[in-house]
C-alpha cells in the first residue's frame, strides 16, 4: 500500500511538472504506446524520477525496453510505467502500472517485462499495444523516436534517418544492428524507433560518443525475434521482404 501511495503522489507531481516543462520538440504527438518508466526510490526520501522509456507491445501490458534500464534500477527502485487515458498531446489522467517479472537478453540489451495496474483492473482498458514489426531498419529510412527524459511527462519526439545496418560491438559485450542520426540523452534508453507508417522496428539502447556523437544505436525486433517469441511477444511479419 505504501508503494502505491508513493506512486500515486509521483503521478500528480510529475504531471504538474510536465505542464511547466519546456517544450522540447514541435514534432507530432508521441505514439500512445510509448510510455515513461519511473523509478520510485525505496529509501526514506521516496523520490520519483524518469528512469527510461519503454513501449507497450500488446493489450496484456507487455513492456519492451532496454535491459540496462531494468537491471540498473532493481536494487533501489519500485519501477512503474504511466499510461495516458488519451494521446499524450491531450491526456487528462495517467494510470500507473507496476513493472514485474522481467526477462532480459543481455547480448541485445533488451528486456521483456509484465505489468499490472497499481490501482485496479479497470485500468487495463487504457492499454494500447504498438504495431511491433519484424523487419530490418533500412539504410536511409526516415524514422522517429518517442521518449521521456527529465522530470516532467512531456514526450520528446525526434526525427531522423537510419544511417546504416551493421553489427556494432559495444564495450560491454552487447551489440546493436542499426544506427540512426539522432542524439539521445538520459531517459531515452528503451525508446521505440518508429517508421513513417507507424511500425515499431526496435528500441534505442546506446548513445554514441566521441566520433559517434549525434548517433544512437539500437536493436531491431527482427534481430531479437527468437528471444521475443520465447517470451510470448507476437511479431508481425515483413511482407515486403517476400
Amino acid at each position: 500500500m505504501r508503494g502505491r501511495t508513493a506512486i500515486s503522489a509521483a503521478i500528480l507531481w510529475l504531471a504538474l511538472a510536465g505542464l511547466a516543462w519546456p517544450q522540447l520538440s514541435q514534432s507530432p504527438a508521441a505514439l500512445r504506446s510509448a510510455v515513461p518508466i519511473l523509478c520510485t526510490e525505496t529509501n526514506f526520501s521516496g523520490r520519483t524520477r524518469v528512469r527510461g522509456t519503454g513501449v507497450i507491445a500488446d493489450s496484456g501490458g507487455t513492456l519492451l525496453t532496454a535491459a540496462h534500464v531494468i537491471e540498473q534500477a532493481r536494487s533501489n527502485c519500485t519501477l512503474s510505467i504511466m499510461v495516458p487515458d488519451e494521446e499524450w498531446s491531450r491526456f487528462r489522467q495517467l494510470r500507473a502500472f507496476l513493472i514485474e517479472d522481467c526477462r532480459t537478453e543481455k547480448a541485445l540489451d533488451l528486456a521483456v517485462c509484465r505489468t499490472r495496474p497499481a490501482a485496479g483492473s479497470r485500468d487495463w482498458g487504457y492499454i494500447r499495444g504498438a504495431n511491433i514489426r519484424q523487419r530490418a531498419a533500412r539504410a536511409g529510412e526516415a524514422v522517429r523516436i518517442n521518449a521521456f527524459a527529465g522530470w516532467g511527462l512531456i514526450p520528446l519526439v525526434r526525427n531522423g534517418h537510419v544511417t546504416g545496418r551493421s553489427v556494432y560491438q559495444r564495450a560491454d559485450g552487447c551489440y546493436c544492428d542499426f544506427a540512426i542520426d539522432i542524439s539521445s540523452e538520459a531517459g531515452m534508453s528503451g525508446s521505440p524507433v518508429i517508421s513513417q507508417s507507424g511500425e515499431v522496428l526496435g528500441i534505442l539502447t546506446l548513445s554514441g560518443s566521441g566520433k559517434f556523437r549525434g548517433i544512437s544505436f539500437g536493436a531491431t525486433f527482427r534481430e531479437a525475434a527468437a528471444f521475443l517469441k520465447a517470451q510470448g511477444v507476437m511479431l508481425a511479419d515483413d511482407f515486403s521482404a517476400r
